[in-house]
Order: C-alpha cells, then structure tokens, then sequence
C-alpha cells in the first residue's frame, strides 16, 4: 500500500491502522468510501462499481455507498463474513475549515447488529463469551439491540454444549483456547454457528474480571447478581463488557444488569433435541415456518415473538412458576374478548426492546422516537384492559406499564407523526415546541414568498416574460433570462453563468435576501436536531422504566399468543405435576396435523406408567407413523412445560428435567465421523446424562450397523435406561426381536403402528394399539415408494426363500430365543416369576370386547396371539 500524500489519506490510513481486520468506512461528504483491498472486496461483495481516486502508478482503488443506505450495505457484509469499523466525520463540514475531524465511531461484528434491518424480529442476536476458570466453564450472552445479558455457570465440559444451546451469533474466546484441539472449548470452532472470536486472555482474567463488571454496573459487589467473583461467568461477562465498549465506543450504558440462568428450574432441550424436533427450524431446509415455534407463534410484537422463542428453548421445569404462566395463559384463552383487545392494542406497538437498544448507542433516529412515543401512549389502554384478571402473572404485568405517561405525551407532543429518517436536515419537530424555531420557519416561509414577489416584480420591471429565479447549490439563488431577451437586463445585473439558450444573473438584492433564507434554513436543522438530541436523552434517561414496560408487553404478548394458539387450534391446559406419569388422551403432532388437510391426521393415545410401562417399544413398518408418535410425544412435553396448551383432548404430563433425542443422523465428513459414530455419540451422551427424570426419545437405534450388531446394542441400551437410569423412553423400532423386552422387562410395554393387509394391499391406519407388529411390510413401503415392478417381484421371491430357510431353522432359532430370554433374565432383577401370563391376563380382563371395531378387533387378536404363543414358549 502506498505511502499517503494527503492530510485526508493520512488520516484514512491510521484509522485503518487502528482496524486491520475490518472494512473502514469512510466518510466523505454524502458517501462512505472505500480504499485499496477494503475496495477491491466490498465491490465484489456488494456488486459496487471500482474506481480509482487517482490515475497512473498514484491509482488508488476506490468504491463507495450512500450515507444514508449504509446500514443495508453493512448488514450484507457482516452476512458475508467481514467486519466494519465505521469512520465519520465528527464535526459538521460546513463549521470548520480545512481538514474535517474524523474518527471510528463504531465496529460493526455479527454480535453486534442494532440496525432494525440487519436483524430478526422474531430472534435475538446473541454475542457470547466463553472461558474456564480451574474446573467450571462461565458463559455470558448478551444481545446489544435489546439490552439484554444472560450467564450461566456450567461444568467445564459442558460448556460448549450450553454455548450451542444459546446459538450466539458471535462467540468470544481467550486467544489462548481457541486453536485447543482437546479442552473443553474445542467443540465450539465446530458447533457454534455465528462465528468464533479470539480476545486476549486478560480479557477474561480471574484478577481483572470482577473489578470490571462492578465497575460497568456501578456497584460494589456482585452478590446482587447472583454471582461471586470466583465465578467464571464473571470472567465471561467482563469480556463481554469489554468488547461491546470497544466496538460501540463506550455506548452500552442501556446493558441490562446480568441475569443468571438457573438450570434447575428449566427443562433442558441439547442441540441435538432442538434440531431433531424441529422446534424453530426444520431439518432439511431450514424453513422456519413448519416447525414448532412456526405453528404456535401468534404473538403480535417483536418482543412478544422473541421472549416465546425463549420460553421453548428453556421450557420450565419449576413446578410454581410453570403453573402461574399456565394460570395467565389460560385465563386468556378463556376470556376471548379481553384477549381481542389485547391483541388490538399490541397489533401496531414499537419494538420498544430494539428503539431502546439504539437509544443506548446513538442510533435511534426520529422515527424510532416517534414509534416509542405511539406505544407508550398506549399502555394506560393496556391496563385497563388487564383490570380484574385474576391469575398472578397478569396482576403483576399492570404494575410495570404504567408511569411512563409524561414520556409518551413529550415524544408525540415534540416530534412530528411522520418524521424523516435523517436526523440533521429538518422536518422533525412540531410547530408550537420551540419558539426561535417558529420564527426561523416563518423567515422561510416568508423567503419563499418574497422570491416569488421579486420575481414577478423584475418581470414588470424589465418586460422580460421568460425571467425566472431559481436555485442550486453551487451559485445560489440567481435571475434566468433566455438569449432571445438578452437585450433587455438591466445594466444592475451581474453575469453569473452562460449557459446554451440562457444566461444566469444575480443582484446584490437577491443575495442578502439568499443569506437570511440559508442561515434561516442552516439554524433551523441545528435547533430541531438540538430538540431532538435532547429528546433521545430524555428517554435514554428512563432505560429502567421503560425497559420494564418492554419486559411486560412481551410476557403479555407471548402469554396472549399462546392463548390464541390454543383456542383457535383446540388444544387443552394440561396438569402438570411432579410425578412421572404420562398419561394423554387423543394427542396430535401439532405441525403436521395443521399440514394435513382438516380430519385427516389420527390421534394418539400415551400411557406411561413409571411402574409398568416406563419404556415404550414402538414397532411397525416404514412409513406407518412410528416417528411421527415418537416425536408428537416429547414435542407435547415441551409445549406443556413453556405452560402452553397442548393438542390433545386430555393430558397429565410428569416434570422432566431434560429431553434427549436420537432420531437419525448423518454423515459428518468434516469431522470425520460416519452415520454410526454419530448415532453412538449421541446415544452415549444420553445414557451418561439422563436422570430418572428425563424423557428420552429413541428412532431406530443401532439400524448403522450390522444387524446382529444393531440388535445387541439397542437391546442392551434399552435395559440401561430400564435398570440404571430409569428414565422414561420412547423408542421406535424396525428390530422386531427387540419386543421380548416389552415381557422381559417389569416398566417397559409393547405397542405398535396399526396396519391391515387387504388382498395383498397394505393400509397404514396410523393408530398406536398395544403389542408388537407382526411383520415389517417392507416390500409393500417400496411398492407403495414406486420401486420397479420387477424389483418388487423378485425380493418376493427372495423373501421366500428365506423365510423357507429360517422355518428349516425354526428348531435351532427357538432354543437360541430360550437361551437369549434365560440370559435376559440373568441381569434382570425384581422380576416376578410369571410377569408375562400375569400381564395377558389383566389386559384380557381390561378388554371391552363390546367397544372394539373390526379393525381394532383383528389387530388385538393378533397381538394377543403373538404375547399367548411367548407366553407358551417361556413356559
């Protein structure tokens, strides 16, 4: 890079100096300018057109974007992977002489984003910070455009894993960790979405630390927080701190003081889980809106669509605070018209979390004023219409909303209803709020008027008819007269400019009336942008107020929209209790159900006794419905634990303290990690993890490897979560060998996916029904898939021979069945002598033989069959 000659370019250059790793905006006049690579890679990024400042062996790369249409040009390169760092200028141009003072005023990083339009209204944009200190791991995330700072204190090696589970769109980490192949942050360069920032280790010092977080939030200790100083999510938070300060130039006064996360009181979903289940994105194409979080999101605000976003990822698994987010929820599902109002008054309301974000930086503008004006003004509407609730959570939302009066009347009373987007040209403030102000607009006006006069004056004067006034910036005001009446200006005026078919004259009249129209126009856009100053000091004044207000309209609207979700969907209140039943009565998946034209999808029953039924083995053929109930399971204990309705005509559903998933995988060739090996690794992050507590989902385990291999694992998997985790386990299978444990073992049960064969054709009725599948119909799924006709006839044919062979066999195989059961029964304990003929017996004598269909008649024929003919052979 070439030596600058210039003062300008030398003051480009040590701006750039202090920000080699961004692209430097720098602004010139009405343009942010680009130079040399910083050009070359934003006009490839963003489509510019690539100057030069200058010719021949002195060229100079160059690119440039508006001022005003920065943000947007921004926002595509930090999607792109770059940083900014964004170089205004300090002082208006037109006050000073020479060289006009610049700086960086802001570094723009994916963690970063305030701007409206660079983020998702429905998401939060976390930047994280991650550290060990000795033994625990700290994470702190905060989101700069709302305010908000969460930390948590986790075990060291489960650090990355809650840092994954937050999916901050930038995470920070000490320099000296981050290349660690084998610490506890060395899963986070793989897992982490957002992108992995090395800072310097003082950053995250254990002696520096807490001196900067007490100092940042002005207090004297942290006790307040939660936190003690030989916390590690201290160490997180200050460089959190730090990093914000820097890149916002110590514009983070609006950061909310850290709340701690308490694993204890919420139900934990790994990634894994939230990826399986598809809460907030599906798995094959990441679409947003057949999803979980898609379906039941009928919140109004940005706020309210976020904090229900929170709500599912971090269910609550603390028995009185879920039941008074139950009571508020349905307490506005019952009540239709106060729920109509609610949603009346939100539907049009500021999201008051990001103006006030943007407050705190210097970046709001007019309009973001105006709108947090208009939704302040109507927050005495929204306690009326909250007056006589009874559940406590909306009692407690009244408090916060009201008080903010004075600040609601001062913005609409100040600004203009429409203002522009630009703050320092005029426009902004109403008529009647500043006096000078009024007298400056009226001298304009009056100008205006005054122009048109002169200019009808010197057409009397000279006979001129064509004369006209006019204006630009580079002469000013002036007098046009075409050629053809050249003859007759008068000897007064003063030649200003040829042009082609006219000539362009001033008079000493005209400007002195030119200097009082721009110096009235020039003081005007100083006072109003002076007002409006003020104005964002006013509100930045009230951040605590204001922000309590923010925090809840969300928990009303994310409560509301609930409500709303279950009454227009008929989903039911569940009851929810610390014990660990789980009992539901006509359950529906509640994505596909709504994806399904009306009456097609089948509902479910699920019945989970602790004592007697635990474990649930799911068989049945491909495409039957298996993975869609094991799923509608474990995604109707999170809609019950965020104290949400559920799709179901009844439900009773036990606390569980984590949900854990195994529902398929595939091949992650950057780690080097086949199918299987990522379906053991998730299986032993389960069996280490789980508590008796947990729900755990299982699909299809061991299907990565050899049968015989597939079978042992998952059988002997399923007796782990039986005897020593004791978890409560729903597991889909195609191992139909794998049913012996719904006899064998005293908590697990038999169920299947019910499938009648009618003249050789299979029809999936998509109901569960207890016992096991009598076969796998797999040759009528690849019928049905549309596999050749010849293909399908020919694995007939094979299909016979083998089943011929293992007839031939069928002496061998039941003494190897007798002493696979007898070896069972060697590890089992507390089982009683006949658990099996003891079970038939009570489920024939539960049966209703009056209240069967046909359908339901056969399929219970052949289970009861197939558990009589076990029954017979364990004899």
């Amino acid at each position: 890079m070439p030596e600058p000659k210039t003062p300008m370019m030398k003051q480009y250059h040590a701006a750039k100096a202090a920000h080699p790793e961004a692209l430097l905006f720098f602004r010139m006049g009405d343009f942010y300018e680009l130079f040399y690579e910083d050009a070359v890679t934003a006009s490839r990024a963003l489509g510019l057109t690539l100057t030069s400042r200058s010719k021949g062996e002195d060229a100079v790369p160059m690119a440039g974007v508006p001022y005003h249409a920065a943000d947007r040009y921004i926002r595509e390169l930090i999607r792109a992977g770059h940083r900014v760092a964004v170089c205004d200028q300090t002082v208006d141009p037109s006050t000073v002489k020479g060289l006009v003072p610049r700086e960086v005023t802001r570094v723009v990083t994916p963690g970063t984003l305030v701007e409206e339009g660079a983020l998702e209204a429905t998401a939060n944009n976390y930047l994280a910070a991650a550290c060990v200190w000795r033994d625990a791991g700290g994470l702190a995330y905060a989101d700069l455009s709302t305010g908000e700072v969460h930390v948590e204190t986790v075990p060291a090696q489960g650090l990355a894993e809650a840092v994954e589970r937050v999916g901050p769109a930038e995470c920070l980490v000490p320099e000296d960790t981050a290349g660690d192949e084998d610490g506890p942050l060395a899963a986070l360069g793989r897992g982490v979405g957002g992108v992995l920032t090395p800072r310097p280790e003082s950053d995250f010092s254990r002696a520096n630390a807490p001196g900067v977080v007490r100092e940042h939030y002005g207090v004297a200790a942290l006790d307040g927080f939660g936190l003690a100083d030989t916390d590690p999510a201290v160490g997180a938070t200050a460089a959190v701190l730090r990093y914000l300060s820097a890149t916002q130039r110590g514009r983070v006064a609006h950061l909310r003081p850290p709340r701690k996360v308490d694993a204890q009181g919420t139900l934990v979903l790994d990634r894994a889980t939230v990826r399986n289940l598809e809460l907030v994105e599906t798995i094959l194409g990441r679409d947003r809106r057949a999803t979980l979080y898609g379906i039941i999101n009928r919140t109004c605000t940005g706020p309210g669509a976020r904090l229900l976003r929170r709500w599912m990822l971090r269910p609550l698994a603390d028995l009185d605070a879920l039941r008074a987010r139950q009571a508020a929820v349905a307490e506005l599902m019952a009540d239709r018209a106060r729920r109509g109002r609610v949603r009346e008054l939100l539907a049009d309301a500021a999201d008051v979390d990001r103006i006030m974000g943007r407050v705190g930086c210097g970046r709001a503008n007019a309009r973001d004023l105006a709108a947090l004006g208009r939704t302040l003004g109507r927050l005495p509407a929204v306690v009326d219409a909250l007056q006589g609730t009874e559940s406590d959570e909306l009692t407690a939302l009244q408090a916060p909303l009201c008080g903010l009066e004075d600040l609601a009347e001062r913005l609409s009373a100040t600004l203009v209803e429409d203002p522009p987007a630009g703050v320092t040209e005029g426009g902004l403030v109403r008529k009647g709020v500043h006096a000078e102000l009024d007298e400056l607009r009226d001298l304009r006006a009056n100008g205006r008027q005054w122009i048109a006069e002169f200019q009808a004056a010197e057409i009397e004067r000279t006979g001129i008819p064509s004369l006209k006034v006019g204006f630009n910036k580079v002469f000013g005001y002036y007098i046009e007269v075409t050629k053809t009446h050249l003859a007759r200006v008068p000897e007064a005026y003063e030649r200003k400019q040829t042009l082609v078919n006219a000539e362009r004259f001033i008079t000493p009249q005209l400007k002195e009336h030119e200097e009082k129209i721009l110096g009235a126009q020039e003081r005007i856009a100083r006072i109003e942008y002076d007002v409006f100053v003020e104005l964002r000091e006013a509100a930045a004044a009230r951040f605590g107020p204001v922000q309590a207000a923010a925090d809840a309209l969300a928990r009303l609207d994310a409560c509301q929209g609930l409500a709303e979700t279950g009454d227009a969907l008929g989903y039911v209140m569940p009851r929810v209790d610390e014990g660990r039943a789980v009992r539901i009565a006509e359950g529906r998946h509640p994505v596909l159900e709504t994806m399904l034209p009306a009456g097609k999808f089948v509902p479910n029953d699920l019945e989970m006794d602790p004592n007697a039924s635990r474990i649930l083995i799911v068989t049945g053929p491909n495409m039957s419905g298996k993975s869609t109930y094991i799923r509608q399971c474990a995604l109707l204990v999170v809609l019950a634990q965020m104290g949400a309705p559920v799709p179901a005509r009844e439900a009773h559903i036990g606390l569980a303290d984590r949900i854990f998933t195994r529902v398929g995988a595939a091949d992650e060739l950057a780690r080097g990690q086949s199918t299987f090996m990522v379906e053991m690794s998730e299986a032993a992050n389960i069996l280490n993890n789980a508590t008796e507590r947990s729900f755990i989902v299982l699909d299809e385990v061991g299907r990565g490897t050899s049968t015989y291999d597939g079978v042992s694992l998952a059988w002997a998997l399923t007796e782990y979560i039986h005897g020593r985790v004791g978890a409560r386990c729903v597991f889909a299978t195609h191992y139909h060998e794998l049913a012996e444990l719904g006899v064998l073992l005293p908590a697990a049960a038999n169920c299947n996916v019910a499938v009648r064969d009618w003249g050789g054709e299979v029809i999936f009725l998509h109901r569960i029904q207890p016992g096991s599948a009598d076969r796998s119909y797999g040759i009528h799924v690849a019928k049905i898939a549309g596999v050749p006709r010849p293909v399908i006839e020919r694995a007939r044919t094979i299909l016979e021979g083998l089943e011929l062979q293992a007839r031939e066999r069928q002496g061998s195989l039941v003494e190897e069945g007798a002493a696979l059961r007898a070896a069972a029964r060697e590890v089992q304990t507390g089982l009683f002598d006949d658990p099996d003929r003891d079970r038939l017996c009570a489920d024939l004598a539960r049966l209703d033989p009056e209240a069967l269909g046909g359908d339901e008649a056969l399929a219970l024929l052949r289970a009861l069959h197939e558990r009589a003919r076990r029954c017979r052979g364990a004899s």
